[in-house]
């Protein structure tokens, strides 16, 4: 019998990345997309991250992979996809909203789905629930306390996106009690790009953003002020350590081995003040600094950060005792200040590029 995976969100970065890591593992790939897939374009991309990584995908390996609508899941619908059983579900994708008019939405969304999963792939090995370290509670800068690998820890739920985070992993949770369901949360921080090779895919998430606008502020030789505490330590990881995490544990699943319920992926090694001092030394000269807002060189940036950043300063650290028994050192999540000057330099230096690329075209035309 083949071994069939489905993954959720698998367009994104940490999709992307993830399908990469677990496809050499499994017969067949299929992944559901929020409208209808563009397969090839799915498999352009996870291409890209196999090269980068070492591994020749177009050797058989990227024909495994195939799509379908996530509303037009079904037993049938499986089974069409050549999918007579599933082994894991990963489930990434989420309908990710600040805004507190679209709460029943986001709730909708980021419930009903994992549920749904669960239910018509019923996989045999595991269901694992990529969630977010929002739902043990982003805290006050006081806050200095270890958060263990548990359910929820004085949950903070401060806007929609965390809020359906938290009832899902409830919702999953008491599934896993009362069913013997195998699910696993994993809890992730904010990701980044690869620490092990160049960054290969665009994508404006996170920490791509503030990239943007940092180049924006190099161009201006202006400083770019966000407003985050500085001894904090937001909890960040590499896209590509934490897929290779992901592929440890999607092992261990594999062959029966002890899989536990919650795990907290992304370190904190860093805080905000050294990537702050981090990103200065790597552009040579100073042009990131932590306190107010003073001048917001774009307006939606500003007040997107203003959320993303006073959300992630959290005052609690992560207790990986779990993570260290289940996976390889090399394989955890780490970020030091020169891992991410890197990943700095590097961005805008694509950035730089795409830019120079454009002009020249524009000026051709």
């Amino acid at each position: 019998m083949s071994r069939n995976l489905v993954v959720t969100g698998a367009g994104g970065l940490v999709g992307t990345a993830l399908t990469a890591a677990l496809l050499p593992a499994f017969d067949r790939v299929l992944l559901l997309t929020a409208g209808a897939p563009d397969t090839e374009r799915l498999r352009r991309r996870i291409g890209r991250v196999l090269e980068a990584a070492g591994t020749d995908g177009r050797d058989g390996l990227l024909d495994r992979v195939t799509a379908l609508p996530l509303d037009g899941l079904t037993p049938a619908a499986l089974r069409g996809a050549g999918l007579d059983s599933v082994a894991q579900v990963w489930n990434v994708g989420a309908s990710l909203s600040y805004d507190q008019d679209k709460l029943a939405a986001t709730v909708a969304a980021n419930t009903a789905v994992p549920l749904r999963l669960l239910e018509l792939c019923a996989p045999d090995e595991r269901f694992f629930h990529i969630s977010t370290v929002g739902v043990t509670g982003p805290g006050a800068p006081a806050r200095r306390e270890t958060v263990p690998e548990a359910p929820v820890w004085r949950p903070d739920a401060v806007n929609p996106y965390v809020l359906s985070k938290l009832l899902a992993e409830h919702m999953l949770d008491n599934l896993r009690a009362h069913t013997g369901a195998p699910v696993s949360m994993l809890r992730l921080g904010s990701v980044i790009g690869p620490d092990g090779h160049a960054a290969v895919q665009d994508n404006r998430a996170g920490y791509y953003t503030l990239v943007e606008m940092l180049a924006k502020v190099v161009a201006r030789r202006a400083a770019l002020t966000i407003d985050a505490e500085p001894g904090n330590a937001p909890p960040l990881a590499h896209v590509d350590q934490l897929a290779a995490s992901c592929a440890a544990l999607a092992d261990r699943a594999a062959r029966g081995a002890e899989v536990a319920a919650y795990y907290h992926l992304g370190d904190q090694t860093l805080t905000n003040a050294a990537a702050a001092d981090a990103v200065n030394a790597a552009l040579g000269q100073e042009v990131l600094r932590l306190g107010p807002p003073a001048t917001a060189l774009d307006r939606a940036y500003a007040s997107v950060n203003a959320d993303n950043v006073a959300f992630m300063s959290c005052g609690f650290r992560f207790d990986h005792a779990v993570l260290d028994a289940h996976v390889p050192a090399a394989a955890r999540p780490r970020v030091d200040a020169d891992s991410y000057a890197r990943f700095v330099t590097g961005q805008l230096a694509r950035l730089t590029a795409r830019r120079g690329a454009r002009r020249e075209a524009a000026v051709a035309a």
